[in-house]
């Protein structure tokens, strides 16, 4: 199956990921300044602009320590098919995120307008070499990002995809239907 062609808002959000990603981030830590900028969408949601809706979604999560409400922006993927959202965390799933999710996977999500309830269950390693190979095709910037983060150079190619899949564990967020 063919995916849909990237929007130029979506070509242009790679780009600027790609460039910030492999030149200003930190690899091991997104450090204080890039928490922050990361949160930056949070605001255009609360102020009822999601402008990123077609490919940021705000996941609210139940902090695993705190029990305090967290949400997070995050780059998603629709999965062909069940139409389920697909996350994947950075930084060898070290995020509070992806922590949260897996410690309660009970989870709140909007993308765009829509909202709902939604079950977070972790993707295999085959899903998420299959989600890693399939993004390169789409954007083959990833690869320079991946390969930072995950210490090696990645060429594309399904082993290669395989050996960095550990380094960026997965989630697929099933929708609840409302009780």
């Amino acid at each position: 199956m063919t995916p849909e062609p990237l929007s130029p808002i979506q070509r242009f959000a790679l780009r600027a990921e790609e460039l910030i990603m492999t030149r200003l981030v930190p690899k091991d830590d997104p450090g204080p300044v890039f928490r922050w900028l990361f949160k930056i969408p949070i605001l255009f949601y609360k102020l009822g602009l999601p402008l990123f809706g077609d490919f940021i979604l705000l996941l609210t999560t139940t902090g695993r320590r705190t029990g305090r409400v967290r949400q997070t922006p995050l780059e998603y993927r629709v999965e062909p098919g069940s139409g389920c959202f697909l996350l994947t965390a950075g930084w060898g799933g070290k995020t509070d995120w992806y922590r949260n999710a897996c410690a309660d996977p009970h989870v709140r999500v909007q993308a765009g307008r829509r909202k709902f309830e939604a079950l977070a269950e972790p993707l295999s390693e085959a899903e998420v070499t299959a989600w890693l190979v399939e993004a390169v095709r789409r954007n083959p910037g990833s690869l320079k990002i991946w390969s930072r983060w995950a210490g090696e150079t990645l060429d594309g190619s399904e082993e290669s995809m395989r050996r960095a899949a550990r380094y960026f564990p997965s989630l697929r967020l099933r929708r609840v239907p409302p009780a």
